[in-house]
């Protein structure tokens, strides 16, 4: 089911996704809303599940985890159920995406330093064949709502 929305919903959605963490008030003032009325329309739009969560953007190189880095994985026969259903064994891996083309899974993981990676590696093995290539920096465009 398609949801409809109206401008006081997309304004809320870019408010909140670039910081969750203002109030049902603060919002209310920013878009010209009541704070009982925008904390009626967030709640509508969880209920609703366009809103899917409310997260943090953290800072791994600050907490130590140097390295970030995209495996894309091949995979034959049963394999991939076999990982899916593995993958919580590898805390290292933050996001999956199952993707179309040459590679079954692109996998996002944070990790220490090369000899972690190396470890990985060496795990992932066992359930197909992963190529690597290391994230030297993050380019953000986030203009979905401007």
């Amino acid at each position: 089911m398609k949801i409809i929305l109206d401008q006081y919903d997309y304004k809320i959605l870019k408010i909140l996704n670039d910081n969750s963490r203002l109030s049902y008030a603060e919002i209310g003032r920013l878009i010209g809303l009541s704070q009982s009325a925008t904390k009626e329309r967030i709640t509508k739009l969880v209920d609703d599940e366009v809103i899917k969560k409310f997260s943090v953007d953290i800072d791994f190189q600050k907490i130590g985890y140097s390295l970030k880095v995209i495996i894309f994985l091949k995979f034959k026969n049963d394999e991939f159920k076999l990982f899916i259903n593995d993958l919580y064994k590898f805390p290292e891996i933050i996001s999956c995406k199952r993707t179309t083309g040459e590679y079954c899974l692109l996998a996002e993981c944070i990790l220490n330093d090369s000899s972690q990676l190396e470890g990985l590696i060496d795990r992932l093995i066992i359930y197909g064949i992963p190529t690597t290539s290391i994230q030297l920096s993050e380019v953000k465009v986030d203009n979905f709502f401007k």
